[in-house]
């Protein structure tokens, strides 16, 4: 197991990427704090982990809110004796995302990521060592839609990850970033009522000719949580079956 004995908590594991970034690190033995404001679903997550045969405790936590996320992390400590891994991997509600709120995606987004990294990093030290793994986007590295705040937001993320990179590799805590594409996850059920075609269409954008799943940003984020990736910080790793890479339409037009 990669994570044996490890304790990580995965903010917005209530469903979607978290969710299976959460029951992925369990089952590599980690014991994972389930973090989101969505009790049900939250609570879901728990007991999938603990019917497999994993450890879990679900944490009811706004990230926006400094004295939550600060409880957050004493919670960690008192079940679990320290904190290893962090995921930030919390966004801010569909409907916010696309109706560009630029209020809703730094709060949540930015303000959220930074409140959990804050309050994680003393637990890492008191532990000698620590990986945060930030869930950014695609739409932090080029233009799409017109989602112009949840695009600001992702990009101030790298921003962000290499800041703390450089300023904490010394205490032996790691920072790395994954800029998945689009993965077919529950965030998308608003848009596909209205576009219900959408992910066919969006599909042909992608050279491996596929749209990603869970898993492909879990995997990831397992390699970047687990030692085999110690020499590894700053660094942003792209999830998303080649779409940045180049335009695949473009070269249909010979």
């Amino acid at each position: 197991m990669r994570l044996k004995d490890k304790v990580a908590i995965v903010t917005g594991a209530a469903r979607g990427i978290g969710k299976g970034i959460a029951i992925k690190f369990a089952q590599e033995g980690a014991k994972v704090v389930v973090n989101d404001i969505n009790d049900e679903g939250g609570q879901r997550t728990v007991d999938e982990i603990s019917q497999k045969g994993g450890t879990a405790i679900y944490c009811h936590a706004d990230v926006t809110d400094s004295e939550q996320v600060e409880g957050m992390m004493k919670t960690t400590v008192e079940n679990f004796g320290g904190l290893d891994i962090l995921v930030c991997n919390a966004v801010c509600a569909t409907q916010d995302i696309l109706a560009d709120n630029l209020d809703a995606n730094l709060k949540v987004n930015v303000q959220g990521t930074y409140l959990c990294c804050q309050h994680a990093i003393p637990a890492m030290k008191a532990r000698g060592s620590g990986s945060i793994v930030i869930i950014s986007s695609v739409n932090a590295l080029l233009g799409m839609q017109g989602i112009h705040a949840y695009s600001a937001s992702k990009a101030a993320l790298i921003g962000m990850a290499r800041s703390l990179a450089v300023w904490h590799g010394r205490d032996q805590i790691r920072v790395n970033v994954i800029c998945p594409g689009t993965i077919q996850t529950e965030i998308w059920e608003p848009i596909l009522k209205e576009q219900p075609q959408i992910w066919d269409e969006m599909v042909r954008w992608y050279p491996i000719g596929r749209l990603g799943r869970v898993e492909d940003v879990a995997n990831m984020a397992l390699f970047l949580a687990s030692e085999e990736s110690s020499f590894v910080t700053g660094a942003v790793f792209v999830v998303d079956g080649g779409l940045t890479a180049g335009l695949l339409e473009f070269g249909k037009l010979r």
